[in-house]
């Protein structure tokens, strides 16, 4: 898994799956709020996708998950990647991840409070490193 993936901080994890969520659910005036602020990061939504599908997907022996392509669309086209790595997001977690396709936006809110729990577990430890 990158390091980018590993030292998130919560705020970031909420975002981008605020913003995944606002796309999912197709309200307009939470994504036009929240795509100037990822856009500004262009690895973020990536970070966040290697979350969902690294996990999932992953065999023992890889070392880096398949979000290559994504990453690459992210920084060399931010503006169209945006939305559309929101939607592809939706779609592999409507198609692998919920139990019914009604459940996607439950489970997009599970895996946001999971991950925002996880990266706050992680700022103590990140904190008490040795300089």
């Amino acid at each position: 898994m990158s390091p980018i993936v590993r030292s998130l901080p919560p705020h970031l994890v909420q975002l981008c799956y605020d913003y995944v969520l606002a796309v999912a659910t197709g309200d307009n005036a939470t994504t036009a709020r929240l795509t100037p602020e990822v856009e500004l990061l262009p690895g973020l939504q990536p970070a966040i996708t290697e979350l969902i599908v690294f996990a999932v997907t992953a065999l023992p022996q890889d070392t880096e998950p398949c979000a290559n392509p994504i990453r690459q669309w992210a920084t060399h086209a931010p503006t169209a990647a945006t939305p559309g790595i929101a939607r592809t997001t939706t779609h592999y977690v409507g198609q692998i991840l919920a139990d019914a396709p009604t459940d996607v936006i439950r489970t997009l809110q599970e895996l946001r409070d999971e991950q925002v729990e996880r990266a706050r577990a992680m700022v103590p430890a990140v904190v008490a490193l040795p300089r």
